[in-house]
């Protein structure tokens, strides 16, 4: 369960055991109905959209650890279906999952394709198309959007695109000791969302959100996907696809040292107890040629980790753009 709901919980549970003229046994009857409303809740349900091989199901894994079967040398999912994905560490009960088929295998199937995604999309708390980034084709997506959510414009809030294998766009020298896109295919990124999202609009112009560039076999930027995951979901529904998320730790895939590297940057950077002042500096006379002292090295790593709070230590895993910001120092040499 995330930190959020947690947080909600226990809110809710002491405003109901601190509520006056409530006796124990409607104390209790209201946090049991509340918990039995909790479990009771349909799980949320994404509907997957994409072509054969652009990573459907590496998405869902990397999203929900969810442990789906992954295809390479040839389609795992050749028709719609519902898919629970299991019980996790840290998640409560399951995420329905429609992965559809590709509009674009053939021809023949495009109609009886659109009949089928017109059955399903109604039913979806979220529809996530995922493409290729690398991948600059945008007919076939503009038409079969025309085709889909033009007749159904109180879905259009609901879909979510995500340009996955960002490590794959040109020019091809993603950093694979701090898995990272290199400056250049970090631009070529930012350029490829707006290119992307341009393109949805000018067949959607009601749709509201951006495309995300992200890499599900590298676990890059997948907390920006599930961010516009959470937009596109009904407002009251959005809690209970939170409670599913279990998000791949990127760094996992780090170098190990180029990670301690940034991490003891990091954790050199967060005072202990406040800045502390400047001492004096002592009287040099004229005929003092002394060297003097230079600035004070910065506390030890082992310092630095006693005072940083349990949310400081989180946040160095999982803030991605202050990581990257220190892997780029600490490359650079100019770290400490």
């Amino acid at each position: 369960m995330s930190g959020s709901i947690r947080d909600r919980l226990r809110r809710f549970t002491t405003s109901v055991e601190q509520a006056d003229g409530l006796s124990p046994a409607q104390r209790a009857a209201i946090l049991q109905g509340y918990e039995d409303a909790l479990g009771s809740e349909a799980p949320p349900r994404l509907v997957l959209i994409g072509e054969a091989g652009v990573g459907k199901s590496t998405t869902v894994n990397a999203l929900f650890n969810a442990g789906q079967e992954v295809g390479h040398s040839k389609a795992t999912t050749d028709r719609a279906w519902t898919i629970p994905v299991r019980e996790v560490s840290g998640s409560n009960g399951t995420l329905e999952v429609v992965d559809m088929p590709g509009l674009g295998d053939d021809v023949a199937n495009y109609r009886p394709y659109l009949d089928l995604y017109g059955e399903i999309l109604p039913t979806a708390d979220a529809v996530v198309w995922i493409h290729p980034a690398e991948d600059r084709v945008m007919h076939l997506v503009q038409q079969a959007l025309a085709d889909l959510f033009g007749p159904r414009p109180e879905l259009v809030g609901r879909l979510v695109f995500g340009l996955n294998k960002a490590d794959e766009i040109g020019p091809h020298d993603w950093n694979t000791r701090a898995n990272l896109p290199s400056e250049l295919q970090r631009a070529a990124l930012r350029e490829r969302e707006a290119e992307f999202t341009a393109s949805i609009t000018r067949v959607l112009p009601a749709w509201r959100g951006r495309a995300v560039s992200y890499a599900a076999r590298q676990f890059y930027n997948l907390t920006a996907l599930f961010k516009e995951m959470m937009y596109a979901v009904p407002e009251e529904r959005r809690w209970v696809l939170e409670q599913r998320m279990d998000l791949a730790d990127f760094t996992a895939l780090v170098d190990g040292k180029l990670l301690r590297a940034a991490t003891a940057t990091t954790l050199a950077e967060i005072p202990a107890t406040g800045p502390q002042p400047r001492p004096p500096a002592p009287p040099q006379s004229a005929q003092d040629t002394r060297e003097q002292p230079g600035p004070r090295p910065p506390r030890s790593v082992a310092d630095a980790l006693n005072g940083l709070s349990d949310a400081q230590w989180r946040e160095l895993h999982t803030d991605r753009a202050r990581f990257e910001e220190f892997v780029r120092r600490v490359e650079r040499g100019d770290g400490r």
